[in-house]
């Protein structure tokens, strides 16, 4: 049974801004935000790989507040890890420690890109073999594992190898999408989007006008495909591009090739790769400079892309949110949601200043989630105090005075009444056990 809820925000009913970068490093980060958000550009993507053997928590919990602080948009790629020749092959119990794992990120917009592994009609990317019905049985099984942590994740599809031939350790994309239909008709129903590798080949040097299946227009052949298998028309998500030559390829790729209204973004392979098989395509130097291709698309215009952000949490049907797609920093909720820095915690508050909503408080709430506060600003300094009537779950309190923490009182519980032991201007409350979790501590400065 096809799940009834989908993604739930279209990328590409607002301002977009569809330049990106392929990266390998969390800490490419700054770099690729300079690069995607440059000449007037603000929310561009940037694509990133995920191994199964490197989910550190503090790393990427940084990586994507560094995503909210530069307005960049990340887009995960799953990966495995390599064994010998090939990438071992993923189950759905890599599905589920994943989705665990990136349910409790900070993510920045509402929209939760996730790439499901890489060119998997290639047997070194797949455990050694080639699997098409296995994949797809994988699409499936990801669409209900990550529904279930969250209907924010928006799943693509793995870009395929456009250029490989038939043989025993690859096959042509077209018999791969066939055999994934004919094994399971309906799986494209269970991703949102495709991913696409529209690279100029043979060889990476083609033309960046070549029409072949193989060249940087491949994604119109798999839209194509989909069609014909009775695929809705998913929105295109070019996460690997890029030539070994040095012409013009992206000023005339950008303007005059990928033009299709359904391209989301184009995420060029790569920033930066200082040696290996992977430098001929690199953007910058080994010494870290602008090489032509950097500077190809640093000098387009660029637009403000205005996405749904995370912080808002509006109602998670389409038509009651419309209005609110605009530049929420311009709009009249950033008077009740901020992004709040405490120390080196990065979290969303809802505000409450004025009587109405410090009265009524997180009063009759059932939860809040991880990095998630509510802040009470007052008119000036007084030893408020704090009721915990009607409360449903315990609260961090963080008292605050000229912008700095003066006061920290933790694990409070219903009917306690809080005073604090000296005049404060502002305070937060959040959940029970985030205070010792973020190392929170007093003197910590307020951004």
């Amino acid at each position: 049974m096809v799940p009834s809820v989908r993604a739930i925000f279209d990328p590409l009913s607002v301002p977009n801004n569809r330049f990106g970068v392929h990266i390998l490093d969390t800490d490419e980060l700054a770099e690729a935000a300079k690069l995607v958000n440059s000449n007037g550009g603000v929310w561009g993507y940037v694509t990133i790989p995920m191994r199964s053997n490197d989910r550190d928590s503090g790393k990427w919990q940084v990586f994507f507040k560094k995503c909210a602080d530069l307005k960049v948009i990340p887009i995960i790629r799953l990966a495995t890890y390599p064994e010998k020749n090939d990438w071992v092959k993923p189950t759905p119990y890599d599905l589920v420690d994943f989705a665990n794992f990136l349910s409790d990120m900070p993510w920045p917009t509402k929209n939760r890109y996730i790439i499901l592994f890489n060119e998997t009609n290639r047997a070194n990317e797949w455990g050694g073999e080639i699997s098409p019905e296995e994949y797809a049985a994988l699409v499936i099984d990801a669409k209900r594992i990550f529904n279930s942590r969250s209907t924010d994740f928006f799943l693509l599809s793995a870009g395929l190898d456009m250029a490989v031939p038939n043989s025993q350790t690859s096959l042509i994309p077209y018999l791969f999408y066939q055999r994934m239909f004919a094994a399971y008709p309906d799986w494209c129903k269970y991703v949102d989007g495709f991913s696409s590798h529209a690279y100029p080949n043979p060889g990476f040097s083609a033309s960046v006008f070549s029409s072949s299946v193989m060249g940087p227009v491949s994604y119109r052949y798999e839209l194509f495909w989909f069609k014909s298998f009775g695929c809705p028309n998913l929105p295109v998500f070019i996460t690997e591009t890029g030539t070994i030559n040095k012409t013009p390829f992206y000023t005339l790729g950008y303007s005059q090739v990928w033009t299709d209204e359904q391209i989301v973004t184009i995420t060029p392979f790569l920033l930066f790769a200082a040696d290996g098989d992977f430098a001929k395509f690199s953007l910058k130097t080994r010494d870290g400079k602008a090489n032509y291709a950097y500077k190809e698309i640093e000098t387009f215009s660029k637009v403000k892309g205005s996405p749904l952000l995370a912080v808002l949490q509006i109602p998670s049907k389409l038509e009651t949110f419309k209005s609110y797609t605009v530049n929420y920093e311009q709009s009249n909720l950033w008077d009740k949601f901020k992004r709040l820095q405490v120390g080196n915690w990065l979290l969303n508050v809802e505000v409450a200043k004025d009587n109405e909503s410090r009265t009524q408080g997180l009063s009759g709430r059932d939860k809040l989630d991880p990095d998630f506060g509510m802040l009470f600003i007052f008119d000036k300094p007084d030893k408020y105090s704090f009721w915990m009537k009607d409360m449903k779950f315990n609260l961090d309190f963080i008292w605050i005075r000229n912008k700095k923490v003066v006061q920290i009182n933790t694990h409070i519980s219903n009917p306690k009444t809080l005073v604090p032991n000296q005049e404060v201007d502002q305070v937060l409350e959040v959940a029970a056990g985030e205070v010792d979790k973020n190392s929170v501590k007093v003197g910590d400065e307020i951004k």
